[in-house]
């Protein structure tokens, strides 16, 4: 890497290069669990060739072991997936009737995982879903048909799924949620702001449901860039965590160059990025937004007429199967680069990268290091560019790199008691289960604003014994967005009306108006 670095310095490109900070190697710290292992699961390690753990794998499996709910605090592809399937298919083996429920943030994440979990399916006797299935809004309404007649060990959804197709009908999952022993958050990072309010009250319907049929699931959250953990896992769930935040995980060097154009950082991006390609190195260029991911796409394409088919963008909006292509021939190594918005940034399997390229500050120190961390999982050296814009931030960076490395990440910050989010998830809690006047998950004095507004508004009504509230809607949940404002818009091309893709209200009325 070095020596890429070296020569690319000496071309047009590297006449912007303001700064280079190389991040050293840190070894790695192993340790020993202090509990055996069942023998099927023993066997298993030993046959993918895991014949030891690293330090904070041992650490939380200890607290997880002794019923803890626990938070793996530690950088992107440090092994805290191995953690917390160890966890649940130890409960498996053990108690073979038992549920757990794993949550990400975006479907691309399910698909990857699921696939990671179904490596280990053959300790099993599954049922036909096999040792996990994904239930979410891509899932064929016959495929959720069988998942909820007969769920398998494993659910993978997102909290969508969950707060609109699992505890609105609670019933017809009442046999998983009798059983549910573990509820994993991962990338637990992005449940900030409105979202991570949602996603507040939506742990506590969980909860609340899990009451009913007599669960207490553990909670195990994960996330490579978070500060105050201990803090916002309480404040996301209600409920105290371990910490688990000393990493044990080797790390090979990382080079971090910053760049500062005299022309548009797009263009110089490109170029950058068509650079690597050319040298042999597997890249990834993220962007600020859809429209420049696809102008970069088409511009590296006709610098370098060869790379057609060799390269891809890659956005929201998506279809489904259009997404899984692309993964698919990133892991395998068919593509040699990608161009994509923030879509990509999290943990998806998407094989060996060298190269990480910014076009622009992507706004925090957690959002750098997420895609930053897309590199250098194979034990290589990587290097990433910051390829600035010209706006006050980056250029204070690129005046004040050391500013840059002395930042911690930033606090994600959830509000439990936002009073219109609160008032939303009331009244679904109250569709799911009438809502006890001394309810444990949603306390009355803590919420009596909010229920004396509900009942002017007509969405709450309190029983004639004065016992509960019941909601005056039986299914309310369909008008609570989590992620957004408004309803979703698809698009369509031409007058032939190809779907090429989906929308929310925000962005329809930005990107796809005509003209």
């Amino acid at each position: 890497m070095e020596r890429f670095l070296a020569s690319l310095k000496k071309t047009p490109l590297g006449e912007g290069i303001v700064h280079h900070q190389i991040i050293p190697a840190r070894p790695a710290q192993f340790d020993r669990l202090s509990f055996p292992l069942p023998g099927m699961l023993s066997q298993a390690l030993e046959q993918k060739g895991l014949h030891r753990f690293y330090s904070h794998q041992v650490e939380a499996l200890e607290a997880i072991h002794q019923g803890r709910h626990t938070i793996v605090a530690t950088p992107t592809a440090s092994g805290k997936t191995l953690i917390y399937f160890l966890a649940c298919l130890e409960q498996l083996l053990v108690d073979p009737a038992s549920k757990a429920l794993f949550l990400f943030p975006i479907k691309a994440l399910e698909q990857d995982q699921r696939k990671a979990m179904e490596e280990w399916a053959s300790l099993f006797t599954a049922g036909p879903q096999g040792l996990s299935a994904i239930y979410d809004g891509d899932t064929s309404p016959s495929d959720r048909k069988k998942i909820r007649q007969k769920p398998p060990p494993i659910v993978i959804s997102n909290p969508d799924m969950l707060h609109l197709g699992l505890l609105p009908f609670h019933e017809t999952w009442k046999e998983f949620f009798k059983n549910l022993r573990w509820v994993v958050i991962d990338e637990a990072h992005t449940y900030k702001g409105i979202l991570g309010s949602h996603v507040v009250q939506i742990i506590r319907r969980l909860r609340r449901i899990c009451g009913l049929y007599g669960s207490d699931p553990r909670f195990i959250l994960c996330s490579a860039t978070i500060a105050r953990p201990d803090h916002f896992s309480q404040a996301l769930t209600g409920m105290p965590f371990q910490v688990v935040e000393s990493n044990g995980f080797p790390s090979p060097a990382k080079h971090f160059l910053f760049i500062n154009p005299d022309i548009s950082p797009a263009v110089v991006a490109s170029r950058l990025f068509s650079h690597c390609l050319a040298k042999g190195k597997k890249s990834i260029l993220f962007t600020q937004g859809r429209r420049q991911t696809e102008l970069i796409h088409r511009w590296v394409e006709q610098m370098a007429p060869a790379l057609k088919g060799r390269i891809s963008s890659y956005r929201a909006g998506f279809l489904p199967e259009e997404r899984r292509v692309i993964e698919r021939k990133l892991s395998s190594g068919e593509l040699l680069g990608v161009i994509s918005t923030s879509a990509l940034e999290l943990g998806i399997d998407i094989g060996s990268l060298d190269v990480c390229i910014l076009v622009g500050y992507p706004g925090s120190i957690i959002n750098t290091w997420q895609r930053g961390g897309r590199v250098g999982r194979s034990q290589q050296e990587s290097v990433i560019f910051f390829v600035a814009q010209p706006d006050a931030l980056d250029q204070y960076f690129i005046r004040h790199p050391e500013n840059f490395f002395e930042r911690g990440f930033e606090t994600a910050v959830v509000d439990p008691n936002n009073s219109p989010i609160l008032k939303a998830h009331l009244v679904c809690a109250a569709a799911e289960l009438p809502l006890a006047v001394n309810d444990p998950y949603f306390d009355r004095e803590r919420c009596a604003a909010e229920i004396k507004d509900l009942e002017k508004e007509g969405k709450l009504l309190l029983s004639a014994k004065g016992g509960h509230w019941i909601s005056t809607r039986k299914n309310p949940h369909r008008d609570v967005n989590i992620r957004s404002v408004g309803e979703s818009f698809t698009i369509l091309l031409g007058k032939k009306g190809k779907v090429i893709g989906t929308l929310d209200r925000l962005r329809a009325f930005r990107e796809c108006h005509p003209g």
